[in-house]
Parts: C-alpha cells; structure tokens; sequence
C-alpha cells in the first residue's frame, strides 16, 4: 500500500526541516524474506531514477531483532556511561530508554564519542546475519550499490533487521530524502496479529530542495487539450455540451463560463497553452461541422462536431 500525507512535526525543527510537511510512502506487508526489502528499496531507487535526481547515496543497516538488540544495548550503556560527563541532557535520557538513539545525536560532541561506539552487526545473531547477507545478495543481483553504515538508527523499538537511507550531498546537514526500515513487531504491538512488514517513507519537501538544487526539470505543467470558444447564447449551451461529452471520454476540455467576447476567449485560450481551439457561431452549430485550429502549427481543420475526440 502507499499513502501521501501532510505529517506535523511537534519538536523545533532543524535546518532542511518543516513543522509541517508533506510525505509519500510505501508499506509492504507479509513477508519476512530480505526479498521484500529489495523490492522496497528498488521501488525508491526507481522513482529517483525517474526523476533523475542521482546525487544519491543508499546507506544501509541492520539493528537486529528484539533478541540479538539485548546484547547491544547493554554494551552500549557500558560504553557510553564513561562518557557522563561530556553527553548532553537528551543523549543521557536516551541512554536509559533507547540508547540506540544515541548513535542518532546530532550535538558535535555525542556524534564524536558515537564513533567509538560498539557497531551493531557484531552483535547480530545468526538469522539477522543471514537475513543481512540475503539483502546485500539482492541488491547486487539488481545493480543496486549501498553503503554499509553502521550508524543508521531508528528511535522507535517496533523496528527490526533491515534499516536503510538514501542520502543526498545537495541539500547540507540534512540529506536524508528517504528512509525505511523492516517493522515486524509494529501490528502486533498495537493489538494486531504478527504480521511482518517493510516500508520506507520520502519527504517531498526534502526532494523538491534535492532537485531544486541539482537544477532538475519538473517537467511543463499540463495545459488544456481543447477549448471551445462559443459566439452567442444558443451556442454556449451546445459549447457546454460538446465539452462535457468530451470530458466523459476522457479529455481535457474547456468553454467560456464568464461570456466573454470572442477576442477575449481567444486571448485566454492562448494563454492557458490550449492544444486546438474551435470557434462555435450560428453557421458550425447549422451545418454540424467546426473549424479547429490547432494552436502550436496554426494549421486549421474542418470536421464534424461528434469527431473531435478523434484528434486526440
């Protein structure tokens, strides 16, 4: 399933950060296999490829399960209690809640102690290593290159196994434009039944800076195909007609709704990029036949009124 969505952020938020912003996201659920963790990330590989953003980078983690994270939490406590001193407030209530989190600060100081830090993948047991080593196979086979990073984190303890980000070097500090991470434990924890699951989430915001900055095309924005420029009452009604029978085959057509004068709506026409435009007076509504002009060549066309889906 995919979903996009406004999300609210309720902390300050940092640079290349918005209190509200917008997001689109997949979620894959079901399988437990290191397959659907490549099927995911190829989804967001595939729609950066689209785009043509390739300042990119797939940095990639596993934080384990439930099972294997015990030994690694417990390491890192030991590890970073020498360090009282020097963490900050917030990393020193994270180390008792989540101290993966801490591997996660953004203060200068913590980041540097953080590098000394034990590494999550000696501590993995052996299904989390397998699964790990499935996933690297995958993204081989389907030329996909990654980056091991052992600091990727998530706050939040539904997550298991397989964390990843792409990170771009085009927007500064914050260059996270997508991140997701395998959530066995997530239905189960709120009521449901175990049920694996796989999923990213993509901030547009993050990726409009990324190809903003890369100086990428959006692509033109979508112009009208036809618009049908009526000359009189008795017209405006067949205007509207012919326009919403055009619509019902699916194309984009247009009339005067304000009664404008023929100049006028030939003005506007122009300027809103339409494709063809037929003018519409007493002698095309008696004879069933339109003169269409096709905008870009000025050539012009005589057909019927009920074939003018036909130019499309």
């Amino acid at each position: 399933m995919f979903y996009l969505t406004p999300v609210f952020r309720y902390e300050k938020p940092q640079s290349g950060r918005l209190r509200e912003h917008h997001q689109f996201g997949i979620e894959y659920y079901g399988s437990f296999s290191a397959y659907a963790d490549a099927e995911v990330i190829s989804v967001a590989k595939s729609l950066f490829d689209e785009l043509g953003v390739t300042q990119l980078e797939l940095h990639l983690n596993s934080i384990g399960c439930p099972e294997c994270r015990k030994g690694y939490s417990a390491a890192l406590k030991e590890y970073f209690h020498r360090f009282d001193d020097r963490l900050c407030p917030t990393c020193l209530e994270r180390l008792e809640k989540n101290p993966l989190r801490v591997l996660d600060c953004k203060v200068e100081d913590c980041k540097e102690i953080a590098k000394g830090a034990p590494l999550v993948t000696d501590y993995l047991c052996e299904h989390c290593v397998e699964h790990r080593e499935k996933l690297h196979k995958a993204l081989q086979s389907m030329g996909i290159s990654y980056v091991d990073d052992p600091y990727i984190v998530r706050g939040l303890d539904y997550y298991t196994g397989t964390v990843f980000e792409f990170v771009s070097t085009a927007i500064g500090s914050q260059g996270t434009v997508c991140g997701g991470g395998r959530y066995n434990n997530l239905c189960q924890e709120i009521g449901g039944k175990e049920i694996p699951a796989v999923g990213f989430g993509m901030g547009i915001e993050r990726l409009i800076m990324v190809m903003e900055n890369s100086a990428l095309s959006f692509g033109e924005a979508p112009s009208g195909q036809i618009y049908i420029a009526p000359i009189g009452e008795q017209q405006n009604l067949l205007a509207l007609r012919i326009v919403d029978e055009l619509r019902k085959k699916g194309i984009s057509a247009s009339t005067d709704i304000m009664e404008k004068s023929l100049k006028a709506q030939m003005k506007y026409a122009d300027k809103c990029g339409f494709r063809y435009v037929v003018v519409l007076g007493d002698e095309e509504a008696e004879k069933g036949e339109v003169t269409v002009k096709c905008m870009a060549t000025k050539e012009q066309t005589v057909m019927k009124i009920e074939d003018l889906y036909k130019l499309f």
